[in-house]
């Protein structure tokens, strides 16, 4: 430790008093802080940091971000992880919202595959352009290449945890790409962040990224590894990592993972709580039952409640069990609600033992006093043997105990080597300086796909430009290190690629080698698909989109909510994003228990399915099959039971997965769906007549709410109830207790407010766990739903005048809310002048029937726009669709109509309109929005455009974010 802070620290007061560990009155840093400051971070320079867990690196990038926020600046937290992006965002809102963003919280954004939202729980219009945004990797990526990757970075702080990431087999090369995108940008400052970083690589690293290089071997608090053999055990400690010590064992022998769980818990001062590291998930279960079978005095009495408001899944019914017994399991099979319950538990000191697997070593803070390591390898299923894992995975998964802020005066780390052979491998875990090599994970394999998104970017626009980029990525200086001959030959991969891209219609080239992305090459840059996938995906619809949209419901026919899903599904789940093919390597996994059996059969639907001989590979349409089972209400527990081993966790990340593909799919079916694009600059297969692009555009909004439905599990008439618990509401509706109210028929708006007896029954059924008591829920979601509109209104009139305090027409927004009929068209109609967006009153006196505006966006076809606010009654499909009938008589009979909703549409509107084929329908809120968007340049008139012209129901979450360059 280091007591006092070094000269020309550069920490603010504010800083200082905040963010600084004290002791004794004065600030005590570790050695690697003390020289990280010594290194200018406090004053803006830029650096690698490279030091042990538990060393307080986290702490220097919290100086950076507050440095960057204190002077104005935007900062990213960038993390390898969900589960800790959500930590660090917690932890924000505690240590920097109020001292640095004057509690602001739509100041703080978390972004991430499952969320994009602020610390109000709202759904950010610019998150790229929030001062303080924590993010994952992939999901920063995906929003800048959507926006398009500004051309200077130089006013942003980037603090890039677990920077090794750049080196994981599956998802180093996103990661790659987003440091050289940032690199070539420019930055304020950098400060990248590694527990595990080879001594070479470290210094390539920082070369690479031009950035100064702290190291610091040491720890403040001391790690013991113990390799336990059957006769002797090997020690080294980090307080001395070059003296390896040897002992001989007793006796009685502790060689074996749960006698030596045992042994340690009935030492005089037990390591508690202690981790037991598993490489199989099973383990995680099959070790803990036998722990409590063979060592543990069982608690005779009930389950725990802890996981009272979740579905029963077969891993929270044995985890009830453990818990009681102060032991717990933790995997990636588990929800994220599950591994949750556990965490708090370890937490608050009710764990004495944790059985995990690596989702307990990333990152996160727990205070775990040993670690025993039951396997310490892994099976490898392409060459099909038992390998050891990386030593840098070893030390990070071991870094977990012994951690600085918990009781324990160091920590212990156990693994055994019962053979020869293996002690030869395990001995390398003892070389405390030893780390493996960062392998390169950008190759000419995947050439496409960078090339694709750095045109869709806007960061490249020629082949030279592109080349370039990838020619000077981290992995391209190692191959040029390793192998001159073929990184000379990337260029040259690089050019083919392109010339693939244009041939398929994703990439265009002028004569004087101008490249740009075509709107669906931009599409699927963006997406993070792969391009042969998104390809893939669009030839499906190219072929079937006219059969898709005769599934969709109308007002007369329900339509076919079991085909038109599964159809979709099994396309998602065929394409080369799950399914390896043609030598590209899948990049997305269904759960290996559905393949190589037939839990559906499918032979009624092969006329549309991708491939008509599906029992060839039928892991698609199991999955597609389970899909569907799960967005029309089968509970968790039942799908676990459709083949052996799998498990609720596999199944959510199945459909985290899936809904992911099918966001990216519905933005890609818009682009393909846009008449206005030339068929010279649209992919091959869209060379055809309108017909395809007509049906392609009626089922894109039908494809976006798929993906929320699968995100959610629910039927699309139960959809809307998640929408019931804006941010800051007391309660939350689960997935079980919203299917409860459907199966009682009580899941509809008017059918919610009821005071009867019969509805009231109906409410506490559905909320019989819930805490305090059912009561109070039921109560709840009654209020909520008789004032549900008003307070969505009320809300956004709120955010919206906030965020435009500086406009002289903020009053327009007040009115725009509060008024109704003719005054509510006045209002509207002042919007429109103040936005300087042309239209033409068409309602005029002596004019019958008439719709009330065209809309005319500059160089865009018109949109014919109905007003529907006479009264506080949402919109029923019959008033919805008037303005079809209207268009058609005075002229308009090929234009995108619309149907402004104010206060709202009743939820039943949304998923039968699309069918129409050139309706759209939103409400007031999601205008405004919209709106206030355009206002501000968020969205162009193009993208304006677009979002109100598709078919289907337009919301907020729907529109696209800022595009720059």
């Amino acid at each position: 430790m280091k007591y006092g802070l070094p000269e020309n620290h550069g920490l603010t007061t504010l800083v200082q008093e905040t963010l600084t560990f004290k002791e004794d009155g004065g600030p005590a840093l570790t050695d690697v802080q003390h020289a990280a400051l010594v290194a200018g971070i406090g004053i803006g320079n830029s650096a690698l940091v490279v030091s042990p867990t538990s060393t307080g690196k986290t702490q220097i990038g919290l100086w950076a971000i507050a440095n960057g926020l204190e002077n104005g600046l935007n900062t990213v937290y960038l993390v390898n992880y969900r589960a800790l992006a959500r930590q660090k965002f917690e932890d924000f809102k505690e240590q920097l919202l109020d001292p640095y963003l004057e509690g602001n919280g739509s100041a703080l954004v978390i972004a991430t595959g499952d969320d994009v939202e602020d610390a109000d729980g709202q759904l950010p219009s610019e998150p790229l352009r929030a001062p303080l945004l924590v993010a994952t990797y992939e999901k920063y990526l995906a929003m800048l290449s959507a926006s398009g990757v500004p051309g200077d970075l130089s006013r942003t702080v980037f603090v890039c945890d677990e920077i090794q990431l750049l080196g994981d087999e599956h998802r180093g090369q996103n990661v790659e790409i987003l440091l050289t995108l940032i690199r070539n940008a420019g930055w304020k400052q950098f400060v990248g962040l590694s527990a595990v970083l080879e001594q070479k690589d470290s210094i390539d690293l920082s070369n690479w990224l031009q950035v100064k290089l702290v190291v610091e071997h040491r720890r403040e608090k001391h790690l013991r590894y113990e390799c336990v053999t059957k006769s002797r055990t090997l020690v080294v400690s980090t307080e001395k990592p070059e003296e390896i010590s040897e002992s001989r064992n007793g006796s009685v022998t502790n060689s074996e993972p749960l006698s030596m769980l045992a042994s340690l818990l009935k030492s005089k001062d037990p390591p508690v709580p202690i981790i037991v590291f598993c490489t199989k998930k099973q383990d995680t279960y099959d070790l803990a039952r036998e722990f409590l079978e063979k060592y543990v005095k069982k608690q005779v009495r009930q389950l725990s409640l802890a996981f009272d408001g979740l579905p029963e899944t077969s891993a929270n019914q044995f985890l009830s069990e453990m818990l009681l017994n102060r032991v717990g399991s933790h995997n990636a099979d588990l929800m994220d609600e599950e591994r949750r319950i556990v965490e708090e538990h370890l937490l608050s000191g009710k764990l004495d033992v944790v059985f995990a697997t690596t989702t307990l070593a990333a990152g996160v803070n727990f205070p775990l006093g040993a670690a025993i390591f039951a396997s310490w390898t892994r099976w490898n299923p392409d060459i099909r043997v038992h390998e050891s894992i990386p030593s840098s995975e070893f030390h990070n998964m071991a870094g977990r105990v012994g951690r600085m802020g918990f009781n324990h005066s160091h920590g212990r780390v156990i693994f055994f080597a019962d053979e020869p052979h293996e002690l030869r491998s395990a001995k390398v875990y003892l070389n405390l300086g030893t780390m493996p090599k960062i392998k390169p994970r950008i190759s000419p394999a995947r050439f496409n796909q960078l090339a694709l998104q750095l045109v869709s970017s806007g960061l490249c626009s020629d082949r030279i430009a592109v080349q370039n980029l990838i020619c000077t990525t981290f992995s391209a200086l190692r191959e040029e290190d390793n192998n001159i001959a073929s990184f000379r030959r990337w260029p040259k991969v690089v050019d083919t690629a392109i010339n693939s891209l244009t041939e398929q219609g994703l990439l265009l080239e002028s004569s004087s080698g101008r490249l740009v992305s075509t709107a669906v090459g931009k599409a699927i840059g963006n997406s993070s698909l792969l391009p042969e996938s998104g390809i893939f995906l669009i030839e499906y619809l190219s072929e079937h989109a006219q059969h898709l949209v005769t599934l969709l419901p109308t007002k007369e026919v329900p339509g076919d909510d079991f085909t038109f899903p599964f159809l979709l599904f099994s396309a998602c789940f065929s394409a080369p994003e799950f399914r390896s093919q043609n030598g590209v390597r899948n990049t997305r996994l269904i759960p290996y228990p559905l393949e190589n059996k037939y839990i559906f059969g499918a032979d009624s639907y092969k006329t549309h399915l991708v491939d008509p001989n599906w029992q060839a590979d039928s892991a698609p349409i199991n999955a597609a099959k389970l899909s569907c089972d799960w967005i029309s209400g089968v509970p968790v527990r039942t799908l676990e039971g459709a083949a052996k081993s799998l498990s609720a966790g596999m199944l959510r990340e199945m459909y985290r997965n899936l809904s992911w593909c099918l966001q990216g799919l519905a933005s890609i079916a818009a682009a393909a769906a846009d008449k206005t694009i030339p068929p010279s600059a649209r992919p091959l297969c869209l060379r055809s007549d309108d017909v395809v692009l007509e049906a392609i555009g009626k089922i894109v909004r039908a494809i976006r709410r798929l993906g929320y439905r699968v995100q959610e599990g629910l039927p699309d008439d139960a959809l809307w109830l998640m929408n019931l618990c804006p941010p800051g509401s007391p309660y939350r509706l689960a997935r079980h207790e919203i299917l409860s109210l459907r199966s009682s028929g009580f899941h509809t708006l008017s059918a919610l407010m009821l005071g009867s007896s019969d509805a009231d029954t109906a409410r506490l059924l559905a909320f019989e766990k819930a805490k305090p008591t059912a009561a109070a829920k039921a109560n709840w979601i009654r209020n909520a739903s008789r004032e549900w509109k008003n307070t969505v209104r009320t809300r956004a009139s709120e955010r919206q005048k906030k965020r435009a305090k500086s406009c002289p027409r903020v009053d327009l927004i007040s009115r725009f809310y509060s008024s109704r009929g003719s005054d509510f068209e006045q209002v509207f109609e002042e919007l429109l002048t103040y936005l300087k967006v042309k239209y033409r009153k068409l309602d005029k006196i002596g004019v019958t029937g008439a719709p009330d505006y065209a809309l005319e966006l500059t160089n865009l076809p018109t949109l014919v726009i109905e007003l529907k606010s006479r009264d506080e009654k949402l919109v029923d499909y019959n008033r919805a669709v008037e303005v079809l009938a209207a268009s058609e008589v005075h002229g308009f009979k090929e234009a995108a109509c619309v149907t402004v909703c104010h206060p709202g549409v009743d939820p039943s509107v949304g998923p039968i309109i699309a069918a129409c084929g050139r309706l759209c329908v939103v409400e007031s809120t999601d205008l405004g929005e919209a709106l206030i968007r355009y206002c501000e340049n968020s969205i162009d008139d193009r993208q304006l455009w677009s979002w109100l012209a598709s078919p289907g129901q337009a919301t907020s979450s729907d529109l696209p974010y800022r595009e720059y360059g």
